[in-house]
């Protein structure tokens, strides 16, 4: 999953950064490309509660993971590009930052 969360860490600042920088608005096209990483990566906050998380903290972070995909698919359906790159920024990124953390913290 360390690996995942890289992989799509980069892919977040390549459209979001590439939308702020570079002025670069092919945003939900490139958005829609990465759809399959998204969805693979989130669908594994998904499986249940794998962390022993307490039951309220793993429902708040179920509730997040969902949320952050519907944003995405609805950002998709109606050509949002400014609710894409809220999603993607701050919804998937603080899903990455999970494993991101964890990875900086054993560096």
């Amino acid at each position: 999953m360390e690996e995942k969360a890289k992989t799509l860490w980069k892919v977040i600042d390549t459209i979001c950064g590439g939308y702020h920088i570079y002025k670069d608005e092919n945003v939900i096209e490139k958005a829609k490309k990465a759809a399959d990483q998204i969805q693979e990566y989130c669908s594994f906050f998904l499986q249940g509660n794998i962390f022993g998380m307490e039951e309220e903290a793993y429902r708040e972070l179920y509730c997040f993971v969902v949320q952050v995909l519907e944003d995405f698919v609805e950002a998709v359906t109606q050509n949002d590009t400014i609710l894409m790159l809220d999603t993607l920024d701050y919804g998937l990124r603080e899903i990455v930052d999970i494993y991101r953390e964890n990875d900086e913290a054993t560096a």
